[in-house]
């Protein structure tokens, strides 16, 4: 399993669980957006994870197929919301990427479908 990725939250949870919601892999011409990150709260902490280390730390039964580009991409989301001010990582943690990240922007929001792969408002952790 890859090691989750904690962040310090320096805005309101609301916002930033928002703006990943809009951030991932678009497909532009059916206007469909798939998330890639959801923020995950555990013991008073914060992570930011790939929906595949979702479906690890909230099933028994999660598959375990992430591979580097998941967490590049993680790690890739995590920079732009650390330079927006709004999470703070531990720099080394996202070390520097090439990876473009799709961020729908707000205002668009309601003319596309977003298509998440995991249910983040299903999340029970035992």
């Amino acid at each position: 399993m890859s090691k989750l990725l904690e962040v310090k939250l320096l805005a309101d949870k609301e916002v930033i669980i928002e703006t990943v919601s809009r951030m991932g892999i678009a497909n532009t011409k059916k206007k469909i957006l798939f998330p890639s990150c959801y923020l995950f709260e555990q013991d008073n902490k914060y992570y930011l994870c790939h929906f595949k280390e979702m479906f690890l730390v909230t099933r028994n039964n999660g598959y375990n197929n992430i591979s580097e580009e998941d967490i590049v991409r993680r790690n890739a989301i995590a920079f732009c919301l650390k330079n927006w001010g709004l999470i703070d990582v531990e720099v080394s943690e996202i070390e520097p990427h090439n990876k473009f990240i799709f961020v729908l922007p707000y205002d668009e929001k309601d003319s596309w479908y977003i298509n998440h792969k995991f249910n983040y408002k299903r999340v029970v952790i035992n």
